[in-house]
């Protein structure tokens, strides 16, 4: 027998734009349901346990700028206290580009200046004409930029975006660019990003190891028209609205089908916004063997585009050691790690640690007292396949927002990649939520949806 159950809203994902949506909407809808295909809630917030005396985060690490949503709410709702950044702090040239071993981001030279100059000011650039972009790479080879300067936008700029110069659309780009209003300095939470999720998710009701298979959306125009969302294994859930927000990789690979399918319009959109790898490579040692107040390294041409040693109040002061680094790899270069493995990737993190920290009377200070490593691999994470996504080579003005547009009424998005002013940053998922959420109150006859029957719980 077919287990179902109604609810006027149902979330499909319990990552952040998930559970915030069901935060905003539980005071409208009290039985909204959130649905969650992984046996944990979070999405891509998510933690590394047992590295050092705090949870690492394997999923977003800093808030990118003070006004945001995200810090709004988490200092109103949980009195989080953030500590703010510049950014890069410190930047690591090997002989490939330059030789000047580690330098300040204060003493860097009028190159690596000229390379912020252009990504700074690129909202100034006109659009390319439709179905012509150019990719970032292109970009900046018809601005006479050297081989070293793609190589500090490729480590700085591109590995941030969460792919490479040659997948970065200028387009995107752009409009990025002209919409950011967050800020430029970089905040740490005083904790772990999982006690938003856990706050977020304190009273909600949610299903998880509910994978969903299918939403059924017709029923023609009458208000109240049923939506039947079914789960891989029998489930039903009947609903008056449903907000999507699960990765953009889990539509384009038609995890979910639709019926009726997706407008043309939608899926176009669909296929020319871009989701890139994430893989974070995070190593403890037994002593620290670089600079206490250092926190953050920017290596072009290194294996690890980037990497950083941060440090929280301890929550489980037994575990681990309190020296740890992580290296940040996207798009193609972590594609190309994911391939290697995790014991190779964790040996040439080791190797280029000692290259950048090691001396004459400590050479390989990173493999003489390494302790334990463990790599993140987004691509691998079955529900997620892939990080966050980019300003994608390709994308058309307006795919953002094709692929943000309720249909009928019944079925919303939400989630980063909604966002139409290509921001990928939590406080965008956030974003998306508020919108999303502002459009299911506006849209759901709830005096419609009250008189249909109850049926029996999941």
């Amino acid at each position: 027998m077919t287990m179902e159950s109604f609810h006027s809203v149902a979330i499909i994902g319990a990552g952040l734009s998930g559970l915030y949506a069901a935060h905003l909407l539980k005071d409208r809808f009290p039985d909204v349901v959130v649905l969650e295909a992984q046996d944990r809630v979070g999405g891509r917030i998510k933690q590394v346990h047992g590295m050092a005396p705090w949870p690492i985060e394997a999923g977003p690490e800093f808030v990118h700028g003070r006004n945001s949503v995200f810090v709004r709410f988490a200092e109103q709702q949980l009195g989080v206290k953030f500590g703010e950044k510049e950014w890069p702090d410190w930047w690591y040239f090997g002989e490939e580009v330059g030789g000047q071993g580690l330098v300040n981001d204060q003493d860097v030279d009028d190159e690596v200046d000229k390379v912020h100059d252009l990504f700074g000011d690129c909202g100034d650039e006109a659009q390319p004409p439709p179905g012509r972009d150019v990719s970032a790479a292109e970009w900046m080879a018809a601005k006479g930029c050297t081989n070293r300067q793609m190589a500090v936008a490729e480590a700085c700029y591109a590995n941030d975006f969460g792919c490479s110069l040659r997948q970065l659309g200028l387009r995107e780009m752009i409009e990025e660019n002209r919409g950011w209003d967050s800020g430029e300095t970089y905040l740490l939470m005083d904790r772990s990003m999982g006690a938003v999720i856990t706050h977020l998710a304190r009273g909600a009701n949610i299903k998880t190891s509910w994978v969903v298979s299918s939403i059924a959306y017709g029923g023609g125009d009458q208000p109240g028209a049923s939506v039947r969302v079914c789960s891989a294994d029998g489930r039903v859930v009947r609903c008056g609205a449903v907000l999507v927000t699960v990765p953009v990789t889990i539509l384009q690979q038609g995890a979910i089908t639709f019926s009726p399918p997706l407008s043309a319009a939608k899926t176009a959109a669909l296929s020319r916004v871009r989701m890139g790898n994430v893989i974070k490579v995070v190593l403890s040692f037994s002593r620290r063997f670089w600079k206490e107040d250092m926190y953050d390294v920017v290596c072009p041409g290194a294996f690890a585009p980037e990497f950083w040693m941060l440090n929280y109040p301890p929550t489980n002061p037994g575990a681990g050691t309190p020296y740890c680094i992580v290296g940040f790899i996207a798009g193609e270069r972590a594609d190309e790690v994911s391939a290697m493995g995790p014991d190779a990737a964790q040996r040439r993190f080791l190797e280029q640690l000692d290259e950048i920290f090691g001396a004459p009377t400590d050479p390989r200070p990173a493999s003489s007292s390494v302790v334990k490593g463990h790599v993140v691999d987004w691509s691998k994470e079955p529900y997620v396949r892939g990080a966050y996504s980019y300003p994608s080579l390709g994308a058309e003005l307006g795919d953002r927002a094709a692929l943000a547009s309720p249909v009928l009424g019944r079925v919303f998005f939400a989630g980063e990649a909604t966002n139409e002013t290509i921001n990928p940053c939590i406080q965008g998922a956030m974003q998306t939520a508020e919108r999303a959420a502002a459009q299911i109150r506006a849209a759901v006859d709830v005096a419609a949806v009250a008189t249909k029957p109850a049926l029996s719980k999941l």
